[in-house]
């Protein structure tokens, strides 16, 4: 494609009516009218008149605004003024003063650096780019003048959020595996073995307990059998739990079954053993749903939402200034920063949050839970369970169900339920329950941002149940009010929280309430309460009121203080009582002896049980976890050692391992990590096996050890994981994982076999080239795509200053090699994808000569 026909004819008037020798010479001040190609970085070219002083060149102020998309007006008799954002920084341009002022700088003008004509302002390329904190480029052999660094301009951050929102909505960015394997079905493999231990140093049996938990994985689920002292070791027989849970991740109706001892369902599960069977999944995701965010700005308005740093969503308002974003929502608290950029670069920021209830289900989800079984506690001999829920909107969920309790000499009891919890707009949110034979809750809560909170709770109890289990005996309705505030938006270093709770029952009522503010100044968190309870004088708990003071604080270590006191951090805690008296006290000091060693002594004070001494020392090892903790006061001295820890079983590789656990119902990956001669994705006796290189699965790091092989715990069973090897870590730059990612599914209780290739890449080399009529030139900055045939694979690169480009790790394979569409629109040409063939070799190979022409 030939250079666009307008701009040539400029061009070529421009070259015949200013001959090079003019060009060398030096004009007058006022300036000489030439004809300049401006580009404001990638982002727009405009041909425009510019004026030429010397070797510089003088560009119309209104203009560049325009490219740039700054705010420029014209003043009144004769100035120009430009409105920098964020921050609305201005700077006038004034014929009567030999300067421009902006912000807190002066900018001196010589009568070269600015000219005014037909109420025009032309400013020099120095002082615009002081202006604007960026440079220009004037080249007057092909007239072109190129201000760099356009990505700090309006433009630039506004093309950064339409190339964010392209993302976004091409869902770029995502982790997508090019290899997913499904569940593997076993019918027995892998053992865990956890295992935990009290010990007093005096009377093992009479203060000492101990627990150990088997899981195995058997038919593709989780068998666990698990012994437990009851209480001290010798307060009777050990008490036995066994069970197998089998999960099917896909399935419709029966996602679970369980199978032997654990926890009913329902809202208020209670020990069984007997079966439960649901279509919840095992491990709900974080997401919930995409909600809306709605609001107004003024027209022309952008809007990006933010949550933890990670951009979210973007938006643009409508001609009345309204915006609304669909956002990605997940259970429990969900903080959302927005910020909005107006159309000449102003900024604002703000917050908004919206919670989603533990129980809550997306739009038309419907999920049940059915259990049955014989108590394992001595309230009851049985219980059964019928749970029901189901998803009215993004917003509202209903629940209901039935709990049944059979009781030895007891009547039983049956308590239907139905509830309903949702939302009312982004900041209320509402939950309604009632429990027959039991109670009837009321809950509002208003939650506009993260840095206020307001809950109220009102519980309303059954009269005339015969030793109720699910609610407090005696109790008629409880009272409970919550609030927290951060009076510094955003600062999450002072708060101030309170409760208020008021408890009636058959005698009369108490009413208590707590007050307190948190402070962190410097490396100090200072934390002072005030508790009160008020008895009615009807209530059996009938007395004096009571209030308490409190101070908890809290410290960083100080490096300053040397390399032993240093590393000292402390927490103490003071309660006076409404006299002023000090009624109990405590202090300790923690320091870290070392990665996994640490320790802490301390006293505390009580009035009228004295002064207690206490050391600790905890040990975090990855194969065991343990604590030490003596102890020495008024009624003696002691010591007592906890430990704890996990046995895990690798059948693949026939070893066993220790973690500190827990471990049961956990699962884990292990495998080799080799190099790909001959490209087969499996591994030959032969290969090289690769030590040192470092893997991620999921949110668990590992590195291949000397004889290559990894092992990865503590991952979720039954779910997917995602592996990826970090490349950096491999010894050749020219190496490359065969896969980018590989989705796993695991399984309970064992280690999945998983080997991971590496292929031995190349390197591609060679030039863009642009075609003149005075041949070929470079062309810098273009960003180049390597498209590798058969996939969904892309990697980008961008030519250098020279035109010159080079990629490794490219791995084998056919190739089509092409300038990115969207710079061949800008710059009005074409190309012709070159075909390139990438040949295996475990030294490397180099395509080289390449070369992208582009018309």
């Amino acid at each position: 494609m030939t250079p666009r026909g307008p701009l040539a004819a400029l061009v070529l008037a421009a070259m015949l009516l200013a001959p090079q020798a003019a060009l060398s010479q030096t004009p007058g001040r006022a300036g000489e009218p030439v004809i300049v190609e401006l580009s404001v970085g990638r982002y727009g070219t405009r041909t425009v008149e510019a004026l030429q002083v010397g070797r510089d060149v003088l560009l119309p102020v209104s203009v560049v605004a325009e490219l740039a998309e700054i705010r420029y007006r014209r003043v009144p008799p004769a100035s120009a003024e430009l409105v920098l954002e964020p921050g609305a920084r201005r700077a006038l341009s004034d014929p009567a003063t030999t300067e421009i002022r902006f912000g807190d700088t002066t900018l001196a003008l010589t009568p070269a650096d600015r000219v005014i004509r037909a109420g025009e302002h032309y400013l020099s390329t120095r002082i615009l780019g002081a202006l604007l904190h960026t440079s220009f480029a004037v080249s007057w052999s092909d007239l072109s003048v190129v201000l760099l660094d356009a990505d700090s301009l309006p433009v630039g951050r506004r093309r950064a959020r339409d190339r964010a929102l392209a993302a976004l909505r091409g869902g770029q960015g995502e982790a997508v595996p090019d290899l997913s394997l499904g569940f593997e079905k076993v019918r027995w493999d892998g053992m865990v073995l956890d295992y935990s231990a009290l010990m007093p140093a005096t009377d093992l049996l009479g203060g000492g307990a101990y627990s150990a938990n088997l899981g195995l994985n058997l038919f593709g689920g989780s068998f666990e059998a698990a012994l437990a002292s009851a209480g001290p070791a010798r307060g009777g027989p050990p008490r036995l739990d066994a069970s197998w849970t089998g999960v099917w991740r896909t399935a419709r109706w029966i996602s679970q079954a369980r199978i032997g001892d654990g926890l009913a369902t329902g809202p208020r599960p209670r020990s069984v053993r007997g079966f439960s069977l649901t279509n919840a999944p095992f491990l709900r995701r974080s997401f919930f749903d995409d909600l809306p965010f709605a609001g107004a700005l003024g027209p022309g308005w952008q809007i990006e939402a933010y949550r933890g740093g990670r951009l979210l969503a973007l938006d643009s308002a409508d001609a009345l200034g309204r915006f609304s974003l669909d956002l990605p929502v997940e259970y429990g608290e969900n903080p959302v920063d927005f910020v909005a950029y107006g159309p000449f670069g102003e900024i604002r920021e703000f917050n908004r949050t919206y919670r989603v209830a533990g129980d809550a289900l997306p739009a038309s989800r419907f999920e049940y839970a059915v259990a049955a079984g014989a108590c394992r506690t001595p309230e009851c001999t049985a219980n059964a369970n019928l749970d029901l829920r189901y998803g009215l909107s993004r917003r509202w969920s209903v629940r209901g169900g039935a709990d049944r309790f059979w009781r030895d000499t007891l009547p039983g009891l049956s308590h239907p339920y139905v509830g309903l919890s949702g939302s009312l707009g982004n900041a209320w949110g509402v939950n309604l329950e009632g429990v027959a034979n039991a109670v009837v809750r009321t809950a509002l809560r208003y939650e506009p941002t993260d840095d206020f909170r307001l809950t109220a709770e009102y519980d309303d109890f059954a009269s005339g149940t015969v030793a109720p289990l699910l609610t407090p005996l005696g109790r008629r309705n409880q009272w409970t009010f919550t609030a927290f505030a951060r009076p510094i938006p955003r600062r999450e270093d002072v708060y101030f929280d309170a409760t208020l709770d008021r408890i009636e029952d058959g005698f009369g009522g108490s009413t208590s309430g707590r007050l307190g503010v948190s402070l962190f100044t410097a490396r100090m968190r200072l934390s002072p309460a005030v508790r009160f309870t008020r008895a009615d004088a009807t209530a059996i708990a009938a007395g004096a009121p009571r209030t308490a003071l409190s101070l908890a604080t809290f410290s960083l270590p100080y490096p300053e203080l040397g390399p032993l006191l240093g590393a000292v951090s402390t927490r103490t805690s003071w309660e006076l009582d409404v006299a002023g008296r000090l009624t109990a006290a405590a202090g300790y000091l923690s320091r870290a002896l070392g990665p996994s060693l640490r320790l802490e002594t301390g006293a505390g004070w009580a009035r009228g049980a004295g002064t207690t001494f206490t050391l600790y020392v905890s040990t975090q090892l990855p194969t065991v976890r343990s604590t030490t903790t003596v102890t020495t006061g008024a009624l003696g001295a002691g010591m007592t050692q906890f430990v704890q820890g996990s046995l895990l079983y690798d059948p693949s590789s026939r070893g066993v391992a220790f973690v500190s656990g827990p471990s049961v119902e956990r699962a884990g990956l292990s495998g080799r990590v080799f190099l790909d001669a001959n490209g087969d994705g499996r591994w030959t006796p032969g290969e090289t096996l690769l030590a040192g290189v470092r893997l991620r699965a999921g949110y668990v790091t590992a590195v291949s050890d000397s004889a290559g092989r990894y092992r990865v715990w503590d991952l979720p069973a039954f779910e997917p994981v995602l592996v990826a090897v970090d490349s950096t870590t491999l010894a050749s730059p020219l190496w490359v994982p065969t896969h980018g990612a590989v989705s796993v599914e695991t399984g309970p209780n064992r280690f999945r076999e998983l080997d991971l290739p590496i292929l031995p890449g190349g390197v591609i080399e060679g030039k863009v080239v642009r075609d003149t009529p005075t041949g070929p030139m470079p062309v810098a900055g273009a960003r180049l795509l390597l498209r590798r045939r058969g996939s969904e694979e892309v990697r980008s690169l961008t030519s250098f200053s020279d035109g010159a480009f080079y990629l490794m790790g490219v791995k084998p394979g056919d190739y089509d090699l092409m300038v990115d569409r969207g710079d061949l629109e800008r710059l009005g040409l074409s190309d012709t994808p070159v075909d390139l063939a990438m040949p295996a070799d475990p030294d490397g190979a180099t395509v080289g000569g390449l070369e992208v022409r582009l018309r």
